[in-house]
């Protein structure tokens, strides 16, 4: 799952503070909208809602689309405190394999870090397998795959290759004890991560309320994340926020804020105190 996938309001509830990047805070993949009937003739009423190329290619295609008005990764700027558009894309097919889904999938965002226009745009491209686990009449959902942030453009910067590009291994685990009260879990592990600076390892936890009312759906959360790497300042992100649905487009509003100093990100504000506005569509 790409952390930064919280990506889009839909997305938004599990991006951000999962350090998926992006956008918000853990994503979970929309439900793929049904396919538009052909007028085909359907076999013992099997497939009626299905269309020809639907029937022939097992699977659903999800994504989305968003604003922000600033793309946050574990609580530090990726666009020098300027917004972002977003949009993400995924491949998954429900297997009967133990309920295991793989899938595949890419998400894009602008970015600016203040590098001479080094790096303007990141695509993450994620792949992994999915599914849940029964315990004592509850289930855990998992997710285990990879992520590889790519920065397009890249190259060298004061003559020394940028090294933005980098891998990740994700997993992340999620349990609801009682229906409007869910926790998850996520670590990510890079043998090398952005611009070089060795191993490291992004640990956080989320908790999402979502109480019932009869005119808006509406999810509150507070996220809680630790960042540990090799060659760079180790460092611990919180945040905090609602995402309220209305009419298919998801607007979340968040506090976010990490225990960095400007001194130590080069005198800068990209780790400071912040809240942030994202309104985003699922399909």
């Amino acid at each position: 799952m790409n952390e930064k996938t919280l990506l889009l309001s839909s997305a938004i509830l599990f991006g951000l503070v999962s350090g998926v990047p992006n956008s918000v805070l853990a994503q979970t993949a929309p439900e793929a909208k049904p396919a538009a009937d052909t007028g085909a003739a359907a076999t013992d009423g099997e497939g009626a809602d299905e269309s020809w190329l639907d029937q022939q290619i097992p699977g659903q295609i999800s994504g989305g689309v968003a604003f922000t008005t600033d793309y946050i990764f574990r609580g530090v700027s990726q666009t020098d405190n300027n917004p972002a558009v977003q949009g993400s894309l995924e491949y998954a097919y429900e297997t009967e394999f133990f309920g295991i889904t793989p899938y595949a999938g890419i998400w894009g965002s602008n970015v600016d870090f203040n590098d001479g226009d080094n790096a303007t745009v990141e695509l993450d491209w994620s792949f992994g397998l999915r599914g849940t686990v029964p315990i004592a009449e509850q289930e855990i959902s998992w997710d285990i795959g990879g992520i590889y942030y790519s920065y397009p453009g890249a190259g060298r910067i004061d003559g020394e290759a940028s090294n933005y590009n980098y891998w990740e291994i994700a997993s992340s685990l999620g349990w609801a004890p009682i229906e409007p009260l869910s926790f998850g879990a996520s670590y990510y592990y890079s043998p090398d991560f952005f611009a070089g600076t060795g191993h490291a390892h992004y640990l956080n936890g989320l908790v999402t309320f979502t109480p019932p009312n009869p005119w808006v759906n509406v999810a509150l959360f507070a996220g809680l994340g630790r960042q540990w790497i090799e060659d760079a300042k180790d460092y611990t992100d919180w945040t905090i926020g609602a995402t309220v649905s209305i009419k298919g487009v998801d607007l979340t509003l968040q506090y976010t804020d990490t225990n960095l100093t400007q001194a130590e990100l080069g005198g800068n504000k990209l780790s400071d105190a912040r809240v942030i506005f994202t309104a985003g569509v699922a399909f």
